[in-house]
This record gives C-alpha cells, structure tokens and sequence, in this order.
C-alpha cells in the first residue's frame, strides 16, 4: 500500500543542528490524495513546511499511501481499512527517532484511518504500536465525517469510485462508525489529549461534504470550526494568517506548554530541552478540567453517551423484541434529533451539565418506576402510562427553566437515546 515509509519536512535552510524534538506533527491524507499536493494549492504554500519552521523543537512527517493500489484493494482483494490503518502504524513506528509526543493531521477519510490506527495501536502487543497509540497528545481533523445522518451521504460521495459493498460494509457501516467513535471519545478522555475539528462550508461538485453536525466528534469543550473552503481546499490554507493554519499554531503553542514547558513562544527549547515532560495522561479530566464541568459530571456525560458493554442489540432490535415494532421509526427519529441536539452543545459546559442532569435522571425514574412493571410483564398501555406520569412529565417540569424549557419530546429522545446506547430496557431482554 506504500513502497516509501514517512517523509520528514525540514526547514528551509536545513538546520545544521536541530534542537531536540518535544513533538512530531504527521499528516494523513485521505482516499485519492497525495502525501504532498494534499497540503498545498501551489509550491509556495506548502503549511506542512511553515510549522517545521515556526517550532524549531517540532519534526513534521508526511505519510502516504497509494491511493490507486487502495482503490484496488476496495473493490474487493482482501485487504480493508484496518489494513491501512497498520500500514500507516508502521511507517510511523519507522522514524529513525521518534518525539516522546506527536500530534495527527488528517484530512477527509484519513481522519477515519487515524481512528483505526489508534485502536489499532492501543489494542496492540507490539510495543512499538503501542507506544505510538500512548504518545499521541493531540488529533486535528480537516473535513473529517465523524457521525450523524450526513455521515452516510458523504460516505456515498467520498466512496462512489470504490465498487467493493463487502469493504464499504466492513469499513464505514452506521455501527462500525458509531463503535470507531465511541473507541475514540474513551481514549480521548483517558489520554488527555487535544481534539480540534473542521468542516467546510462551500460545496463540492454540487454537494456539502462535511457538514458541523457530521464533523462532530462528539468531544466535550471541542466544537467543530467552520472553515470558508470546499472539501479539497479544506487542508490548503493560502497563507499564514489563514484560519486553519493559525489555529493549528495555537493548539501547537498550547501543547509545547504541557510537554515542553520551558520551551519559547516559537517552539524553542530555552533551557537546550534537557528534561523530558510528559503531556498528563491517563486522567479522565486532565485534558477537560478547564471546561467549567465538574469531573462527576463529564464521567456521568461520557458514561451516558457510550454504548454500554452488555445487550449490544441496536434500538430496533430491542423495541421489536419487546413488542414496539410500530414504535421503530419515530424512536429512531427522537433519538437522531436528541442526538444532534447534545453534539450541537456539546462545547457548551452549562449544556452538558443540563443534559447530563437530564439523562441521570430519566435513566434513574425509568430505571425505579417503569422497569417494575416491564419486569412484572405489564401491557403496553400500562408501561407507557408509567412512563408519561413517572418519566416524561417530572422530568419535562423539573428540568424546564425560564427561557430554556425541556420538552416532552425531548425527554423522549432521551429515553430513545439511552435505550439505543444500552443504559434502558424495555423489555426483559
């Protein structure tokens, strides 16, 4: 899939004797791009060589893969995305010398190959794998379809060229999606590390790519930025002081604090980068605690908006089981728009705090009220009118306030939400 392994970017001049590297930036292109022309829109704004040059301590890496030999791979002889996502694991673990710290920059499905990666790595016994996955401090993605209804149609878009159902299936399916997702929310909490996401606002070829809910990827205190590009042009800024490159700058500037704090605004090492520091990792609120959401809340938010580990039947599954087949679509519905409403706060601390209470306590009344009487084998009618005096309503009242009401609606989507991610049962299943 690559006859080359990665590609270091050097200032220009060279440097005769470079500084120790606190971090390694590499770039993943995507399907059909190039390790290189993906970067740039002509020779002379090539932003991968810009940041070797503005942070002395940073080393920058392109990674590529061949796209026409991927498209091959695609239609059907055996290999798949995790395939890729190893391949490109290794060329990393093949740097002569590596950063103790790197941070991903991935544009389009190269930001789904990343994810891959990650698991991939964190998953592994190889411990050169391994270390990759431990030492990733922060991921950017340029135009990335992370989840919601728009996923599927940028999907189709982005794939259209690739014949293979069997791979699609296997690589982009709604649940494999929502899985991949999950897995990258839970090591982005565990690792502390920093998220910043970016979608288009111009179309391409007639269609909106990737759209601010489908760039989403679901972290708290990381709202997804606009950016006024199309898809392919997404990861070519024009200049310095375009809004992608300056805001990789910071979160670069930001990160160089943590694992390299005596280094200058420039990214030079003042004290000649003798100690190693180490970005704090393995904390669930390491990375979150200056949100301005206590860190029982965000375990709470993270424990609601991950699918539980046991009955992994999908909410169809479970309504038609528990004789609710009529109910299918309109949950599916309440449970999308539920779902778009918290990934459209989601950067809001007082909204997760508000749909966290929301959730612990619709989970905590279905859970003392209606699971009695499904446990107990109740009619339909029965259930639901426990679940409209003892769910629905108090929770409508009580979490209503001036200017900000709770709908009925809403609290359905979120009975529908917990149901989808296994934390409700409505049946005895």
């Amino acid at each position: 899939m690559s006859s080359d392994g990665p590609t270091q970017i050097f200032p220009e001049p060279k440097p005769a004797s470079p500084p120790a590297a606190a971090l390694d930036i590499i770039y993943v292109h995507g399907l059909g791009g190039d390790r290189l022309e993906t970067w740039q829109k002509t020779k002379d704004t090539f932003w991968p060589r810009w940041l070797a040059e503005q942070f002395p301590n940073c080393r920058v890496y392109m990674i590529g893969y061949d796209s026409d030999k991927f498209a091959g791979i695609l239609a059907g002889e055996g290999a798949s995305i995790q395939d890729l996502a190893l391949a490109i694991a290794d060329q990393i673990a093949s740097r002569e010398e590596g950063a103790p710290h790197a941070v991903l920059v991935a544009h389009s499905l190269g930001g789904l190959v990343v994810k891959q990666m990650l698991r991939r790595c964190m998953d592994s016994l190889n411990p050169d794998f391994n270390s990759i996955g431990r030492s990733v401090a922060g991921v950017v993605f340029l135009g990335t379809p992370h989840q919601g209804a728009q996923a599927a149609t940028a999907l189709d878009f982005l794939l259209r060229s690739f014949k293979s159902k069997q791979v699609k299936q296997l690589a982009y399916s709604d649940d494999t999606l929502i899985e991949l997702n999950e897995f990258f929310r839970s090591w982005v909490s565990r690792q502390g590390a920093a998220v910043r996401s970016f979608y288009e606002t111009e179309k391409t070829g007639g269609v909106h790519i990737v759209d601010k809910v489908t760039a989403n990827p679901g972290i708290v205190g990381s709202d997804p930025i606009a950016v006024q590009a199309n898809h392919i042009d997404i990861c070519k800024p024009a200049s310095k002081t375009a809004p992608v490159y300056a805001s990789v700058c910071a979160m670069i500037r930001q990160l160089l604090k943590n694992i390299a704090p005596a280094s200058g605004p420039d990214g030079s090492i003042k004290n000649g980068g003798g100690e190693s520091a180490c970005v704090t990792q393995g904390s669930d609120t390491s990375a979150m605690a200056e949100t301005g959401v206590a860190p029982e809340v965000l375990a709470d938010f993270e424990y609601y908006t991950t699918m539980a580990d046991h009955d992994r039947r999908d909410l169809a599954q479970k309504l038609a089981d528990a004789g609710r087949s009529y109910a299918i679509a309109d949950a599916k519905r309440k449970k999308e728009r539920f779902n778009m409403a918290l990934q459209r706060h989601i950067a809001q601390p007082s909204a997760v705090n508000r749909y966290t209470q929301l959730m612990a306590d619709v989970e905590s009344r279905f859970n003392r009220h209606v699971a009695r009487v499904v446990a107990d084998q109740a009619d339909t009618a029965a259930i639901d009118k426990v679940v409209q005096d003892q769910v629905i309503d108090p929770c409508t009242a009580t979490h209503s306030t001036s200017g900000n009401e709770i709908t009925a609606g809403l609290v359905d989507g979120a009975l529908y939400y917990l149901a989808g991610n296994c934390h409700l049962a409505w049946d005895n299943g």
